[in-house]
């Protein structure tokens, strides 16, 4: 023990693994407290935005955290963000009623807006080339086992303590994992010099162009839905013309002029649309369709992510060879064909064609997507490394929520003229269409070799 409190970067993987856990598993952990909570409060007419607005809050917040911490230092953004989290977390438990409980998941979305993103960029701080793609598979291997566990304890806690001890179970491992990071971090980047330069109409447009898609997202067939959207893109654009005038913006516009950068940032949007969309559509497949159990539902996800934490590791070995291309080209391929296999599907249909699309699919993205989140950072500078890492973070959780929109749109649409086991295949065959797009991504996106890889500043 007292050898490991020597060596600081593992002090910090330690505490940024312990804060990701956190970060990612509150999105599924109050899945089973809601009823309870409800019964208890009421509000049961706007129970989907306790859900909800916590992915809203941690999706716009994403660009804006990677872009604080390279103005004022990642160890000081992530400790705001945990304790925004953490003070957030405390007022859930003590919640009066259903409105305020939204109004503090809000807070816990925002705070974990700069725990999930700033993980990933502080890995990028720390290790080499060589070795960076091995941590990324323990976080991998964290997420997944986050959304795993996340509802399980959230039902074990909620039936032993109560409710509030979802939230309270926040307090103790995020001190330690703050603790860990503020007392054992030293920025190696270079700080802004004198009074720092803050885009606030960037971060204010990017924040409510990102809020007004995802709330247009939620229902599109009604008017308002596309009305939200018309609005989100009308922002969207004034975002871009003030981006350009800004001397330090919020969204890395100098880098989107880089070829792999912008292939990265589109191809981090496909993957979280077929991601997401395929998360939430199989298990409805397997209760609705084939009939079985909540929990056999939820294990049909487990090849997918223990494939995932297995192809990562891999993927580390391989690019040290091949360079980025061969495991991001090769992990799409897996992703196409792992969709294709999914709009297979029956209700007859045995254990291994689901399982095994769901593990084709999980290698594919494990492959895939550090491969290419790798590649941008070994590409730009430090300074940049926060706003390039939150960028394709931000792209791939509007992705998913794009997904789950526009292809719960096709199941609905399907669902009118045809039973639910045809509408789900509709659902899987638009989410291969997507994959193969991000294929073609990726085979557009420029060399580079290992040796080349090895020699970029990180």
């Amino acid at each position: 023990m007292e050898r490991f409190f020597q060596s600081p970067r593992r002090v910090v993987t330690l505490g940024l693994m312990i804060g990701s856990f956190m970060g990612s598993m509150e999105a599924t952990v109050v899945a089973t407290a809601m009823p309870t909570i409800v019964r208890e409060m009421g509000g049961l007419s706007i129970y989907g935005w306790a859900f909800s607005i916590y992915v809203l809050a941690s999706s716009a917040g994403i660009p804006v955290a990677g872009k604080l911490s390279d103005i004022l230092g990642r160890r000081l953004v992530y400790a705001w963000s945990m304790g925004l989290f953490l003070v957030a977390s405390l007022l859930c438990a003590f919640a009066p009623s259903m409105v305020w409980l939204i109004v503090f998941r809000a807070l816990q979305g925002l705070g974990a807006a700069g725990l999930l993103p700033l993980a990933l960029v502080m890995i990028g701080d720390m290790f080499s080339f060589e070795e960076r793609a091995r941590v990324q598979a323990f976080f991998s291997g964290v997420w997944g086992l986050s959304s795993v566990l996340g509802p399980l304890l959230g039902g074990f806690l909620v039936d032993r303590i109560g409710w509030a001890s979802v939230f309270y179970l926040n307090v103790p491992f995020g001190i330690l994992s703050a603790w860990f990071v503020w007392h054992w971090w030293e920025d190696r980047h270079t700080l802004a010099v004198g009074k720092p330069h803050i885009d606030y109409p960037g971060a204010i447009l990017v924040t409510l162009s990102a809020v007004t898609l995802l709330l247009g997202l939620v229902d599109l067939a009604v008017w308002w839905g596309w009305a939200l959207i018309l609005l989100s893109v009308a922002l969207a654009y004034l975002l871009l013309r003030v981006e350009r005038s800004s001397p330090d913006p919020v969204l890395p516009m100098p880098l989107f002029r880089d070829r792999l950068f912008t292939i990265s940032v589109l191809h981090a949007l496909l993957v979280g649309w077929t991601l997401t969309g395929v998360t939430a559509y199989v298990p409805l497949f397997v209760q609705e369709v084939q009939k079985k159990s909540a929990t056999e539902a939820g294990a049909t996800l487990t090849p997918m992510l223990l494939a995932w934490v297995v192809a990562s590791a891999i993927c580390a070995r391989v690019m040290l060879r091949v360079g980025y291309r061969g495991p991001a080209i090769g992990g799409m391929v897996c992703v196409v064909l792992g969709s294709i296999l999914m709009s297979l599907l029956q209700p007859n249909s045995g254990k291994a064609l689901l399982l095994g699309s769901m593990a084709v699919l999980g290698a594919g993205l494990g492959l895939t997507v550090p491969a290419l989140l790798i590649a941008v950072q070994m590409m730009v500078e430090r300074r940049s490394m926060g706003a390039a890492t939150a960028t394709i973070q931000f792209a791939r959780s509007i992705g998913g929520s794009i997904g789950i929109g526009v292809m719960g749109a096709f199941f609905s649409f399907r669902l009118t003229n045809a039973g639910i086991a045809e509408a789900l295949q509709t659902t899987f065959l638009v989410a291969g269409g997507v994959s193969v797009l991000g294929l073609v991504l990726t085979i557009l996106a420029p060399k580079l070799s290992a040796a080349e890889m090895g020699q970029r500043r990180s």
